[in-house]
């Protein structure tokens, strides 16, 4: 397993209407195949992880800073 890029952007946590820290970090598992771990702010509150072909791994690595976070939903 290999970090290939990790993501931090602020977002608005609904219940509390506090600015918070999410981290996206983005690892290389094998040959096309890749996992993307996800979690809601330093407290690590909710964590989630997406498997990821190599076509949907490149678009989170090439997203905008507007884009961050679309994986939530």
């Amino acid at each position: 397993m290999h970090l290939l890029a990790t993501g931090k952007y602020p977002f608005l946590a609904a219940q509390t209407l506090t600015e918070r820290q999410t981290r996206e970090s983005l690892f290389r598992i094998g040959e096309h195949r890749f996992l993307l771990h996800m979690t809601s702010g330093e407290d690590f509150e909710e964590e989630r992880l997406i498997w990821l072909d190599s076509r949907t791994a490149l678009l989170w690595i090439s997203q905008s800073a507007d884009e961050y976070g679309m994986n939530w939903e």
